[in-house]
This record gives C-alpha cells, structure tokens and sequence, in this order.
C-alpha cells in the first residue's frame, strides 16, 4: 500500500443519531440509506436508499439533520420521498438497478446517484443524472473496463458483483465526477482477503463533456482476521481539492460487528491507468493515510455506507455525516454520526 506523510487533518466524533428499525416516512420503511449529501443553499440534505425496488419503490430522500450549539445531532426531519425512475419514465422494476451513493446537482435541482448493476447477470453500474422528483435525465459515460463481462459463467472482466460504484462525489467545483469501485475490477487484480489487499479503480470524468479525466488504483485495506469480504471495501469517497479526497472504508466481523475508518487518499504520485483495459500490476497505487477508525475510538459504526460534508460548526470546524445502512433489519442499525474536522486550511 502507498502510505501518505502524516496528514495535519484532525477528526472527531461529536455524536451520533438513530433510528427505530420500524421507522416508517411517507408509508415506507426507512432503510438501506447507503449515500448522503448535503446542501448548503437548501440548509437540506439528500440521502439515498439501496432498496432494488424489493422493499417498496427504489428511492432517495430529503431531509434535515438539527445540531444544537453543544454539536450534538437531533432527530432526523424526513421532509420527501422521491421515486427514481428508469430510462423509460417508469419506476424501476425489481432488481433492475441497485443505488448507492447520491450527491446533488451543482444548481440543486437534481441528483446524480449510481448504481452497482448485478455482475452476476452482466448488468454494468452507471452514474446517472436525475431532477429532484426522480426523472431520468442523463447517463454520464463510465470506462469500459467497468463493464462486467461473462464468458461461461465465468466473469472475465469488470466491477465484481456487489462490489461497484459505491461510491461517487463531485470535484474540482463540481466539474467532474470522481467514482470508485468498492474492490478490484476482476482483470485488476482479486477482490480484498485476510491475505492481501484489493486494488480497486477510481475513475474522474468531466460532469457535461463526459470526457474521461483520469483513472487511478485505490489500494483498499485486508479483511480483518475473521472478517466478511463481501461485506469489505470503500464505502463512500468525499472530495478534498482537485487530487485530495477522503474514502470511507468498512468490513464486518462476525462477533464484532462492523468497521469503519475514514483515510485521507491521493492521486498525486499515482500511475495513471487511464483508459487501461487491465491495470498493470506494477501501477503505483493512490497513497492514503488513516484519520479515524471508529471502533479504536470506542464507537460502533453500524454498516457505515455514506458521507459527506455539512454545515460549519460553531468554532469554525467543517463537520463531516456519514450515514449507515440497516440493510433492512438484517444487519446494523440506521444511524447518523456527526464528526468534526480540522486542519481542512
């Protein structure tokens, strides 16, 4: 792994909030929220569900986050449901789609989101453009060598099953996107064990021309002795500057529970594997440093899937959300956790 020089960059955990597993908003059980951003102008916040349309209609929400003057979080104020729709206009059938990180459109007018796809089937993720009563509007173009691939049964190529676009942002002033496989596509190398680490794929595209920016590996940590490799990977990535951002990543141990750690990664230095079809094993990986680990501080994570930037705390320090998900009553809890940064100048 390229391990970064010590970052100045400082990150506490303030509180947290959670939800009953039987809360309910607009007739529908909450649950699954795996992406989550925040608007500054609205004072809003956008978060995202990864129900495939088995649990009620595939959607995404607005909603506020109170944080009183001692920054501890309130409960959380469910203010709209919106229904995502397909290509068609219609709302996505059942497991035709599979949702996982959402961030609002400059203007806040709308949503891109992705989706992992299936691999399984040979269904590619996407990241797609939405206005903010869950129209389809546009596809940005993803790299080829995303794209799985199936040859008898075997996958040659592309985003592992369950392990694709999980995580996306906006960056450089919100003119390109950034989104990033959760594991190695399967001509990069093996998805994360205890014995080694996995070399995912960032790709940035320009968010109007869809021209490809850049594509880069993230060097995603071991699975922890005794942990789930279908439950490791990065999570949620979050812009910093035009090559700077932050990666939340997370496993599930058995008897533990879930982990989660927020690293400070970058692309300086980096080889680019632009337009590669497989990467070379020689590549040098994207550093990353280690800021915060949950569960060396004490803290349960619950299945943390998304983050993102809210508002300035009182003092001057940004604040950082990350959202888990519930996985529908089947693992974790629904829970908001509020963190402080510093050392952002």
């Amino acid at each position: 792994m390229g391990h970064a020089q010590d970052s100045p960059i400082t990150v506490r955990h303030l509180g947290m909030s959670t939800l009953p597993d039987d809360f309910e908003f607009a007739g529908q059980r909450v649950g699954g929220l795996s992406g989550i951003d925040y608007s500054q102008g609205r004072k809003a916040y956008l978060a995202i569900s990864d129900n495939r349309g088995e649990a009620g209609p595939v959607r995404a929400y607005t909603l506020r986050l109170p944080i009183d003057d001692d920054g501890q979080l309130g409960t959380p104020e469910f203010e709209k449901l919106i229904t995502l729709s397909d290509t068609n206009g219609s709302p996505y059938a059942a497991r035709t789609v599979d949702p996982e990180s959402v961030r609002w459109t400059p203007n806040h007018k709308g949503m891109i989101y992705t989706s992992e796809g299936e691999a399984k089937v040979g269904r590619a993720g996407f990241v797609r453009e939405a206005d903010l009563d869950g129209r389809y509007v546009r596809d940005l173009p993803v790299p080829e060598a995303f794209t799985p691939r199936l040859e008898s049964d075997r996958q040659t190529a592309g985003i592992r099953d369950n392990l694709g676009f999980e995580s996306m942002d906006l960056a450089q002033g919100s003119s390109s996107v950034v989104a990033l496989s959760e594991n190695a596509l399967v001509q990069d190398g093996a998805a994360a064990s205890t014995e080694a680490e996995s070399r995912s794929r960032l790709v940035r595209v320009h968010r109007t021309t869809g021209e490809n920016l850049g594509e880069f590996v993230y060097p995603v940590d071991k699975v922890a002795p005794g942990g789930m490799p279908v439950a490791t990977g990065v999570a949620e990535i979050l812009s910093i500057s035009a090559d700077r951002y932050l990666t939340l990543e997370r496993s599930n141990v058995p008897g533990l529970g879930f982990t989660a750690r927020i690293y400070e990664t970058s692309t300086a230095g980096a080889d680019s594997v632009t337009g590669a079809h497989a990467a070379p094993p020689t590549a040098r990986p994207m550093t990353k440093t280690l800021l915060f680990d949950f569960r060396a501080n004490g803290i349960d994570p619950q299945c943390a899937e998304g983050m993102t930037w809210g508002p300035t705390l009182r003092g001057g320090q940004r604040s950082l959300i990350v959202v888990s998900d519930n996985n529908f009553g089947l693992a974790g809890s629904t829970a908001f956790h509020l963190l402080a940064v510093g050392g952002m100048d």
